[in-house]
């Protein structure tokens, strides 16, 4: 039977648990008093161990007259309590996953590190665009031919909600017809526009708002985000969005 212990023992079971339980479970029916001579465990230890047995569903309780007997429950019982303890951990895990957000952020914030957020999906994607709707202030380097084609329909309602929201604007855009003809069209002392030449196009978009560095790539027509949140890093980018909009726009 001492092979059975260390399995017993994940379960959560102590020493002294397994000990009763498999006392009863080959002995039958005992009284807490033949429990305590058998195992040589103090009896008021005993009735400790043997209520917390009976929570577990390991022992039950069998009157005989007025007299109170324990006998262990089927083996089976151990299997039902890994499934339990399977649920519990499976439900844990969601709630962490869940959680684990708003720990991370602690954690960064404690340890000034950055925090970094992925994004994959359009979807998921456009939580990013939702969230600069907060800020008072958008850079955006937008050149790729993708961005258009996979939310083109989105980003129309996006950028007029960032116009009714009276939100101020730098966006770099690339020195083609369309970005032309959307330059002329969209372009106002609020949202400001400037077109540089292809030839310095990326396939990565980014924005910058409030202290948030957003890179938006397509891979197979599948927009993918990361988010850097730090103020420094935000501020170096910022920096280096405002060098080459005045290069451009003079």
């Amino acid at each position: 039977m001492q092979s059975i212990v260390p399995h017993l023992q994940v379960l959560g079971l102590s020493e002294e648990e397994i000990e009763i339980y498999l006392l009863v479970l080959t002995t039958g029916t005992m009284t807490v008093l033949h429990i305590a001579r058998n195992s040589h465990i103090p009896r008021t230890t005993v009735y400790l161990l043997i209520d917390s047995l009976i929570d577990k569903q390991l022992l039950q309780i069998k009157m005989k007259g007025k007299k109170k007997y324990y006998v262990a429950t089927e083996p089976n019982r151990l299997i039902e309590i890994i499934r339990e303890q399977q649920s519990n951990l499976e439900k844990a895990h969601r709630e962490l996953n869940r959680e684990l957000p708003k720990l991370e952020a602690l954690y960064c914030a404690k340890h000034n590190k950055p925090k970094i957020r992925y994004y994959e999906g359009e979807k998921q994607v456009r939580k990013i665009y939702e969230e600069t709707l907060n800020a008072d202030e958008i850079y955006v380097q937008c050149m790729t031919q993708q961005a258009r084609a996979v939310m083109g329909a989105y980003l129309d309602a996006y950028f007029s909600r960032v116009i009714r929201r009276m939100i101020h604007t730098k966006e770099i855009v690339s020195d083609s017809k369309e970005d032309k003809e959307y330059q002329a069209e969209y372009a106002t002392e609020r949202n400001q526009i400037i077109c540089i030449p292809s030839k310095y196009n990326y396939e990565t978009d980014y924005m910058i708002y409030n202290d948030n560095v957003a890179f938006i790539t397509y891979k197979e027509g599948i927009p993918v985000g990361v988010v850097i949140e730090d103020k420094e890093i935000a501020a170096f980018e910022r920096s280096r969005f405002l060098l080459i909009w005045e290069s451009f726009a003079a």
